[in-house]
């Protein structure tokens, strides 16, 4: 697998996370562009971190024959994190707004660092596995969305 093949994968689940975690709201009120700007500058960093731990967990799954990811974790993290939002006031149009405007240089460089600390050499599996162990080690987010 490329390095942009891996990129689109982790974009893609970026945007599916998006998605998935907005509920249409019923009570849709006219509110001005400007009173939702507050939410639109740019991905609240407790969705981007679970979204990115997500799309790490899954492309290291694929590139370890010995580990795979734990959806009903994935799916809880996620649950909570569009609750937490959704308390905070976000809505569908702000997830929309949000995924329009994906900071894919900001993944891209968090992908590319990511690989460069842990010495992942995409194509080789022992060290996607060596890095998914060392994640299930420390109980990191990217660990607890795997097992094995």
């Amino acid at each position: 697998m490329g390095f942009c093949t891996f990129t689109k994968a982790l974009c893609g689940c970026l945007l599916l996370v998006l998605v998935a975690g907005c509920q249409t709201t019923t009570n849709e009120t006219a509110e001005t562009a400007a009173s939702r700007s507050q939410f639109r500058t740019e991905i609240p960093e407790n969705l981007y971190d679970v979204a990115f731990a997500n799309a790490m967990a899954q492309q290291i799954a694929i590139g370890c024959p010995t580990l795979s990811v734990d959806r009903s974790r994935i799916a809880r993290s996620m649950k909570a994190t569009a609750d937490d939002l959704e308390a905070k006031g976000y809505r569908e149009s702000d997830f929309k707004y949000l995924e329009e405007n994906m900071p894919r240089k900001r993944i891209q460089d968090d992908a590319i660092r990511y690989i460069q600390e842990r010495g992942i050499v995409v194509g080789v599996p022992e060290t996607m596995c060596s890095a998914g162990r060392s994640e299930i080690a420390k109980s990191s987010t990217i660990g607890t969305f795997l097992k094995g």
